[in-house]
């Protein structure tokens, strides 16, 4: 209920789906686009967008189920408004999963672009070289068989009303699904191509001249075809630069490695997967509602807590695919939030700093930090003419080299597993697109200093510096020596 005074509005269901997909909209004939300087440092997450001829605003609320338009400026009928939060508490994880239910797809939440405000260097120093690190854009579900084996049981089993609706949008999905699985997405593809442009707009100094830039990729097309996209637009945007882009097996030591006691701690057949995990996944993957919607007879279905997780991956992975299709219909909020906690709970584990892990997972990263360290000595002593060494690559690569620099975001170490979501959430760490950028920065007398952006908003390490985020150079080096 508001007073005379107040009041409130929001986008379709549809247009935001557009926004989403397309970075824009269009209502009423006016076309309004997503733009890269939004609300920052908020929360909850907002989308701005700006419609070019009238001048008209808008952040909106990053939330399906009700995209509220969270402040509106410059309105041509001159009613603009700003939603106020009631309280200052922050949110609970639990609520920030309610408000953006996207985020319940874990890793494969598709890159929010929200942008940051960037901090001055300290006086004197000027960005001259990039290091990164990203994980490929949005794709569909890695393999054929994760949609064909839902399909199958639908196909198999008496349908309620609703189970027959479903079952005709999943042959929907399938029909685009087909032959594409683990391919990049159009979607992933301006995820990469959005990010070079903003890396060039924030410093475009560095790319000053005729330039030299090193792209690598793993060998997954899914990764070349990021690679490609975010390289083909950092040229268009300065056409003298010399990019030379390669996906050979020689760089996999480096760009996705990961150690024989990774690959032998990460098995289902491990002590902490055999034991305590499984005993909370099936705990927190309960079934039997869903399935009660779906099937007349829910009790014949043989595997339930799998057919429900199919449905899970199927239903996160259509925010990262252009179809206007959802499943999320068919969740009840909680259980959403239950499922997330198990996949969470694994990626925790298996890339991040819990220290049940020993810091295996964060071995499997040394030689990619290694090359990181190499490349860019060599771009400040010798290979002056350089302006970035590009990867791309994957998310488990990302996060334990995260873990192993030791962001201090997400190296956050917790003993116990029900509180491992509110330590560490994955949706933040790496979701589709996600990126490390270290910019350097160097003054006339020499001295060096790193900045680090995590999805180009800028973080911490866990060590002191009287001008951080920028940190001495070769401080970081020792820092990372010493820890290792």
């Amino acid at each position: 209920t508001l007073n005379p005074s107040e009041t409130f509005g929001m986008i379709s269901q549809s247009a935001f789906r557009e926004l989403k997909r397309n970075g824009k909209f269009t209502y009423n004939g006016m076309t309004y686009y997503q733009t890269e300087n939004n609300l920052n440092d908020s929360s909850p997450t907002l989308i701005k967008v700006t419609e070019p001829l009238e001048g008209t605003e808008m952040w909106i609320l990053d939330n399906l189920s009700l995209p509220i338009i969270w402040k509106m400026a410059n309105n041509p009928i001159e009613i603009n408004w700003e939603v106020e939060q009631v309280g200052n508490n922050p949110l609970t994880v639990n609520d920030e999963l309610k408000q953006c239910i996207e985020k319940t797809g874990s890793v494969y939440y598709a890159y929010p672009a929200n942008g940051s405000n960037l901090s001055a260097a300290p006086e004197g120093y000027s960005p001259f070289y990039i290091s990164h690190y990203g994980r490929h854009g949005s794709r569909w579900i890695p393999s054929e068989d994760r949609y064909t084996k839902v399909i199958d049981v639908f196909e198999q089993n008496e349908l309620t009303p609703l189970g027959e609706d479903v079952k005709e949008r999943l042959k929907l999905v399938w029909a685009n699904a087909k032959g594409n699985a683990g391919q990049l997405t159009p979607l992933g593809s301006r995820q990469h191509q959005e990010i070079a442009k903003r890396l060039y707009q924030n410093f475009p100094t560095v790319f000053t001249g005729n330039k030299a830039v090193c792209a690598r990729s793993s060998v997954v097309q899914r990764c070349i075809d990021s690679m490609e996209s975010f390289c083909t637009e950092l040229q268009s945007m300065q056409p003298n630069l010399g990019i030379t882009c390669s996906a050979d097996s020689v760089h996999m030591n480096y760009i996705a490695y990961e150690t024989p006691a990774m690959k032998a701690f990460g098995s289902k057949k491990s002590d902490w997967y055999q034991t305590h995990f499984s005993e909370f996944e099936n705990k927190q993957v309960q079934p039997e509602r869903i399935l009660s919607t779906l099937f007349v007879n829910p009790q014949s279905i043989e595997q339930p807590q799998e057919l429900m997780m199919g449905l899970y991956w199927i239903a996160s992975d259509m925010q990262d695919v252009d179809l206007d299709l959802s499943f999320y219909d068919l969740f009840l909020t909680e259980e959403l939030f239950d499922i997330w906690q198990v996949i969470n709970y694994r990626m925790y584990i298996c890339n991040s700093a819990a220290p049940l892990n020993d810091n295996i997972p964060a071995q499997s990263a040394s030689s990619l930090l290694r090359n990181i360290v190499e490349s860019a000595d060599q771009a400040i002593t010798i290979n002056k003419s350089t302006a970035a060494n590009l990867r791309f690559g994957h998310d488990t690569n990302l996060l334990r080299l995260m873990t192993l620099m030791q962001l201090k975001q997400f190296a956050q170490p917790e003993e116990e597993p029900h509180l491992y979501y509110q330590a560490w959430q994955d949706y933040k760490a790496a979701p589709m697109g996600a990126n490390l950028q270290l910019i350097f920065y160097r003054d006339k007398k020499g001295n060096i200093l790193v900045k680090f952006l995590h999805n180009e908003a800028e973080q911490l390490l866990a060590m002191e510096s009287p001008t951080a985020p920028y940190y001495n150079w070769e401080e970081v080096k020792r820092f990372w020596a010493n820890s290792h």
